[in-house]
């Protein structure tokens, strides 16, 4: 009688012991199953803030390549929009040197082409939780191809860009890039220099005038020494000048010839010639 009693509760306990593992089976089934839900829903999450990013850089591009002007409203985040502004007023109270020399949007000088495209769209950087991405891609156009980045932030319900940063070719021929961000913080953190007059030292340089493409079409070079080169862009020739400097306005005659004087109007603003036909020339920045 005490061998059947004994069985029998051997075979209680191995029962509970087998109830009690089927039960943490579950346990550990049900956590790996809400483990692969929130995965895929940040998947899920993840997925939709690339399709918006990714949309919102070809609507950017769609509306610059009809050069809209209203992009920064539509596209760029308040501090982005701010520290503009604050360039801006800043520039307007330096007479020879701005901080814009180009559309930061599409790197040109001039109007833009009506075929920039984003191409090679890659994440670099992606955080839904607090709003962060940052994407690089290609810009391409029948002018000119650049490699820019876009630092995006999540604010008002969007995506916007919170920041650009432009690829380029050193001295050394290495790639480098700066931050716009950056940059017009330090500039504005600059104290504003005092206007001078201008003289042959600072006014030499390159000056480039654009077709409607935004290609580079001609050139006027001035040299310290109150020289000066005409020149149509890919032409090996040029034609030589002096010129006379009087307030704004600078006047290029032909190097030995009696002929009449061009002058240009310097605009400290655009850092641009302008002469009486309209024609308009811009400082290049060459290191």
């Amino acid at each position: 009688m005490k061998k059947y009693i004994l069985f029998a509760t051997l075979l209680l306990i191995i029962s509970a012991c087998g109830g009690k593992k089927t039960q943490t089976e579950g346990a550990d089934a049900a956590v790996l199953d809400s483990i692969s839900q929130q995965g895929q829903t940040a998947d899920s999450t993840a997925l939709k803030a690339k399709e918006e990013i990714v949309g919102i850089i070809n609507e950017l591009y769609a509306a610059a390549s009809h050069n809209a002007t209203d992009i920064d409203g539509r596209f760029a985040c308040h501090a982005w929009r701010d520290t503009v502004a604050a360039v801006n007023e800043k520039d307007a109270r330096v007479e020879e040197i701005g901080f814009f020399n180009e559309d930061y949007w599409t790197m040109m000088q001039d109007a833009n082409p009506d075929d920039l495209q984003a191409r090679d769209i890659q994440f670099e950087q992606l955080d839904t939780e607090k709003g962060r991405a940052t994407v690089g891609f290609i810009l391409h156009s029948s002018v000119q191809t650049v490699h820019m980045k876009f630092a995006f932030c999540h604010e008002d319900g969007d995506w916007r860009v919170h920041d650009i940063i432009k690829f380029y070719n050193d001295s050394d021929g290495k790639e480098s890039s700066f931050s716009y961000m950056e940059s017009m913080q330090k500039y504005l953190s600059e104290p504003v220099e005092e206007a001078s007059e201008l003289t042959y030292a600072n006014m030499a340089g390159i000056y480039d005038s654009f077709n409607e493409k935004g290609g580079n079409e001609s050139r006027i070079g001035l040299n310290k020494d109150g020289t000066a080169t005409w020149n149509m862009i890919g032409s090996l020739h040029f034609t030589e000048y002096t010129y006379t400097i009087n307030g704004n306005t600078i006047c290029l005659k032909v190097k030995g010839v009696e002929s009449e004087e061009e002058c240009y109007e310097y605009d400290s603003n655009t850092r641009s010639l302008k002469n009486e036909q309209g024609a308009v020339y811009y400082r290049q920045n060459v290191d």
